[in-house]
């Protein structure tokens, strides 16, 4: 290019007259309602703004007149407000025109372009969070007002109780041996079983007094007092990973497979020392040893049913809801006289991850003990079962130990009569369901959000009363966990 040309080049100027007109697309919403560009005699809604620029909501019976005003008057000054704050003094002028797209009234939409300084976006989007965490700490203190007095000292002192607890622990992880990880690891079991028994014996008597304390609350105020409870005292809890996981459900629901095997496992986890106290408490206290007692209890149950079989028949078991099928697991190790046998087990979930793994630790057991017996693993979902039945009809035994606390009364009758159809004559269904004499129920829903249907004998015979030919009630050795058995 010739010196001259280079000198056109830099050189050039840009025709106003002919200059196309646009809105920049790095543009912030704003809420509505909360921003407005304060122009001699009138205030205009701001829809979006950057620093380039805004576009504003203009009436449609304003608008000739609004129009006739910027022709006369192409660059203007105006003060922009965020909830009647000033933010700046700017000079503007006018970029474009288009009608509303969902008005109904006729509005426009008009950009302006700034002249000058930019547009402050930052200060706004400062006012705006600020806004936001205003009406959020407003609207938290109106509806804590709305809670009694008696039910938010019982919430702070029990933060305060747990809090003091914490600190004394922390100090004793302090002193924890470092020279031997055998002497650390047994200090740390030591004090995460005295204190676990010690909470076993506070806890349960601190929150027996909940179910009066919100006795008359509203629905709103139970949601506002459950959430309060755990903005005081969840940190504190939801360190154990027992109620971390029950809280925050990474698998969809509380009790998942991983849970249940905490509680099998019976391992001292967690980051701290108080966290490993507090989830040493979740495992131990009656419903965690209940679950314990459950597997225990199946495994009698699938024991039983071998002995009464004659050694060359088949047996057919299907767990609904298998979670990590740890009954078939202490089975499988435990079942050494009846190895070689015809047996078949399925287990039934609509947890993909669950049923994976539930495979991979039978199959672990099956490789060293080599039983012989066959394994099925289905994937189905959970309400499928209650429309279409079980994947075979010649089971004999069927059982779900964790599944119908979630039930309301029409669907287990619906998935017990189910299950029922597909055992054979003589099989049985055995129903596991939480009893109304669980003394972890306060904390479970208030700081767990943990919540299932409880039920009492009782309740259970009524239920699934006419179904079978023999009906009876069992419970594990702490009666937190009832069984009811259908016997075909």
């Amino acid at each position: 290019m010739s010196g001259n040309g280079a000198m056109k080049q830099e050189f050039f100027q840009i025709d106003e007259n002919t200059r196309k007109k646009v809105i920049r697309q790095d543009r912030n919403d704003i809420e509505p309602g909360a921003c407005f560009l304060n122009i001699p005699g009138r205030n205009l809604e701001v829809l979006n703004i950057s620093a380039f620029g805004c576009a504003v909501l203009v009436p449609g019976a304003e608008y000739a007149d609004l129009k006739a005003w910027w022709d006369k008057n192409p660059h203007f000054e105006a003060d922009v407000l965020y909830k009647n704050i000033q933010t700046q003094h700017v000079s503007l002028r006018w970029a474009r025109s288009e009608n509303h797209s969902k008005s109904v009234t006729g509005e426009m939409i008009v950009g302006f372009e700034v002249l000058g300084e930019p547009l402050k976006v930052d200060r706004i989007k400062a006012l705006e969070v600020s806004s936001e965490v205003i009406n959020a700490q407003t609207e938290y203190a109106m509806h804590l007002a709305q809670l009694p007095a008696e039910f938010k000292t019982f919430v702070y002192e029990m933060k305060d109780w747990l809090e003091k607890l914490k600190s004394r622990i922390d100090k004793l992880e302090q002193e924890s041996p470092v020279d031997s990880w055998k002497e650390a690891q047994d200090y740390r079991m030591t004090i995460a079983d005295s204190v676990s028994d010690y909470l076993g014996q506070v806890i349960p008597m601190k929150y027996a007094d909940v179910p009066k304390l919100v006795k008359n609350f509203t629905p709103e105020q139970m949601k506002w007092a459950t959430d309060f409870a755990r903005e005081q005292v969840g940190y504190l809890v939801y360190g154990a990973p027992f109620a971390n996981r029950a809280y925050f459900k990474p698998r969809g629901y509380a009790g998942d497979y991983e849970m249940m095997n905490h509680l099998y496992r019976d391992e001292l986890v967690g980051k701290t020392l108080f966290d490993q106290c507090m989830h040493k408490y979740f495992i131990d206290e009656p419903a965690g040893a209940a679950v314990k007692n459950r597997g225990q209890y199946l495994f009698e149950k699938i024991t039983q049913l071998f002995e009464r079989t004659p050694p060359t028949a088949p047996v057919k078991v299907l767990s609904v809801a298998s979670g990590p099928a740890m009954e078939q697991q202490i089975f499988l190790q435990n079942a050494a006289p009846y190895y070689g046998r015809p047996a078949e087990f399925t287990c039934l979930d609509q947890d993909e991850e669950s049923l994976k793994h539930a495979q991979r630790q039978l199959h672990s057991v099956e490789r060293f003990v080599k039983s012989g017996f066959k394994f099925k693993f289905n994937n189905m979902a959970i309400r499928n079962v209650i429309a279409a039945g079980c994947p075979e009809t010649d089971y004999d035994l069927i059982y779900s130990a964790g599944l119908f606390d979630y039930f309301t009364e029409p669907v287990a009758q619906m998935a017990a009569q189910k299950m029922l159809a597909s055992v054979k004559p003589g099989g049985h269904v055995v129903i596991g369901n939480f009893s109304k004499d669980n003394p972890c129920v306060p904390f479970m829903e208030l700081v767990l959000d943990w919540h299932l249907i409880y039920r009492s004998e009782e309740d259970l015979l009524r239920i699934f009363k006419g179904m079978g030919s023999k009906i009876w009630v069992e419970k594990e050795p702490l009666g937190v966990n009832l069984f009811v058995v259908i016997q075909k």
